[in-house]
């Protein structure tokens, strides 16, 4: 994983772990995602790239993408890829016998290779699973490829500390590997102490601030044929160049990116900002142990956040037990509509953004993770 402006997990390692980034020596990528999205300025001079031969531009063009992606995925390839990775690292890094860092694993690359290592060197490391890319929803259970749980399971097992992005990872990993682990938000702060007047609306405009891809578009979708024939409108904010044409609809806007520090003021000319999350089975693994690093960011605006997604998802969840946002569990229309009537209701806003900051002072703001962070670290 990258430590980017352009990605939750890269938001996310800045606000967290903050200056003490600068004491880092070396960022090790070994898979695309992190080679993909740029680092920051700051850090990019410490960047090594062990990326697969097969990740590469060159091979994607000589044997083609689809290929090429499929190959890298092979898992006798990725074992192989991982033990060169290895190598290079002990011999541009490893020379004084011992390593110590902080591993965001994103997939098998990187837990392979961080077994490849300890055959090389000492290697003390924390993990950070934000996100669990190797689990999949088959047949009413929970399924990992053949031959990769165990290691999975020795890699948060031999981890001198195992963070964790939701409370539904957390549970699922202690009952599965019977690993103990610490919660840890995308976190996010209001730009000032939040004095967001909210008059009731009679027109209801809500603002959608992130990316369009499988794991928001049916939910994106439900809400943009919920608006038809009302008074509510929806602007998206994304970097894609442009919607699917499926939201191409009446009621809805386009208005393309925003930069990091526009993002909390444009928020707050909305009157709800929305929380789409997928209820296909392809997405369940983010839908249901992910936590968005926007959630924390809805949170921190001052404005309420209307959120739509399955009842196991990990934000549903999360949001409902705290009563801090309109929570919708279906796509149906009708339910939906409902959402945006309560949105012009003084009492319930007021109650949910009154649940919403104190969630930013005790769990989801910078403050209140770094302190975790910290206090997790020192015992």
């Amino acid at each position: 994983m990258s430590i980017s402006d352009y990605h939750g997990g890269g938001l996310t390692l800045q606000r967290v772990i903050g200056d003490d980034l600068k004491n880092i020596d070396h960022l090790i990528y070994v898979s695309r995602f992190a080679t993909d999205i740029e680092t920051i300025p700051a850090l990019k001079s410490k960047v090594i790239d062990v990326t697969s031969t097969w990740d590469s531009n060159l091979m994607r063009r000589v044997i083609g993408r689809t290929r090429a992606n499929a190959i890298s995925k092979n898992l006798s390839v990725i074992k192989a890829d991982a033990k060169k990775a290895a190598n290079t690292i002990v011999k541009r890094v490893g020379k004084n016998g011992q390593l110590n860092g902080l591993v965001c694993p994103q997939g098998a690359q990187s837990i392979y290779t961080i077994e490849a290592l300890k055959q090389h060197t000492q290697l003390r490391y924390t993990t950070w699973v934000m996100d669990d890319h190797l689990i999949t929803y088959q047949g009413g259970k929970w399924e990992y490829p053949p031959g990769v749980e165990a290691v999975f399971a020795k890699h948060l097992q031999e981890a001198e500390h195992v963070f964790v992005i939701s409370p539904v990872m957390q549970q699922f990993y202690q009952e599965r590997f019977g690993v103990k682990s610490t919660v840890l938000f995308g976190p996010a702060d209001p730009k000032e102490e939040n004095k967001v007047s909210r008059n009731t609306p009679t027109q209801i405009k809500i603002g959608y601030f992130g990316a369009v891809t499988e794991w928001q578009t049916d939910a994106l979708c439900a809400v943009a044929d919920a608006l038809q024939n009302t008074d509510t409108t929806l602007d998206i904010y994304s970097v894609v160049n442009k919607l699917p044409d499926k939201l191409n609809i009446d009621g809805v806007y386009f208005k393309g990116r925003l930069q990091q520090n526009e993002v909390l003021n444009t928020m707050q000319r909305y009157d709800a900002v929305l929380l789409p999350i997928s209820f296909s089975q392809k997405m369940r693994s983010m839908s249901e142990f992910n936590i968005a690093t926007k959630m924390s960011e809805y949170l921190a605006s001052g404005v309420p956040v209307l959120a739509i997604g399955p009842a196991y998802a990990g934000m549903i969840k999360y949001l409902k037990q705290h009563n801090a946002a309109l929570i919708v569990e279906s796509l149906a229309l009708s339910d939906i509509r409902h959402a945006f009537s309560q949105l012009s209701n003084g009492e319930v806003v007021k109650s949910i953004l009154h649940h919403a900051q104190k969630r930013v002072a005790v769990e989801t703001g910078v403050t209140a993770t770094q302190k975790r962070w910290r206090d997790a670290l020192s015992n």
